[in-house]
């Protein structure tokens, strides 16, 4: 089944979804406009990770930026997403797609969702073994590699992105006396 594509500016994002994009009766789709940015800004709220990079403008800009990618998760009959990810182009000397955001609704973790997210992230930005069939990408993914950091404390992420067999490449240390500084992980999947 083909979703509607979604048009922002000049740019077309169609993504298929497949069986193995959809968890628990649920549907991957692209980002539809303002509304979705104010309804994943509400998820946002209380993310692990999220800090005060939110809001409905933040999911707008995210949206209309050609080197960013917005998948929601919705369950059919539920008001609501159940999650999204954001996915970003390569940068600077990183060769791979960025896993750069991923949200599940407290009351979808454990059902599946944040799978399926990530299942559609390893299959745009192309890792050899991610299953179902690849959502369509942006030009800029299908690099093979997809990386991310994440809090060293975020078991339940950690837990989720090592099952997908993505391995730790890189351990960040916090900056000492700075109270927003985290330590992080940079976590990766390549072919």
């Amino acid at each position: 089944m083909v979703s509607p594509a979604r048009t922002t500016g000049a740019r077309t994002t169609g993504v298929r979804t497949t069986p193995a994009h959809q968890a628990r009766d649920t549907v991957l789709r692209p980002w539809r406009g303002p509304a979705d940015s104010a309804a994943l800004a509400a998820l946002d709220d209380g993310a692990p990770g999220i800090g005060d990079t939110t809001g409905p403008e933040w999911h707008d800009d995210a949206a209309a930026d050609p080197a960013r990618m917005h998948l929601v998760l919705e369950r059919h009959g539920e008001p609501g997403p159940a999650g999204y990810v954001v996915l970003a182009a390569p940068r600077g000397p990183e060769p791979g797609v960025e896993l750069h955001r991923l949200v599940v609704h407290p009351d979808r973790r454990g059902t599946g969702a944040g799978r399926a997210l990530l299942g559609a992230a390893l299959a745009v930005a192309g890792v050899p073994g991610a299953t179902g069939e690849t959502p369509e990408r942006p030009p800029w993914a299908g690099t093979g590699r997809l990386w991310l950091e994440v809090a060293a404390d975020n078991a339940a992420a950690l837990a989720l992105y090592r099952s997908a067999g993505m391995v730790t490449e890189t351990v960040l240390r916090a900056v000492p006396g700075d109270p927003c500084s985290t330590p992080l992980r940079l976590l990766l999947a390549r072919g």
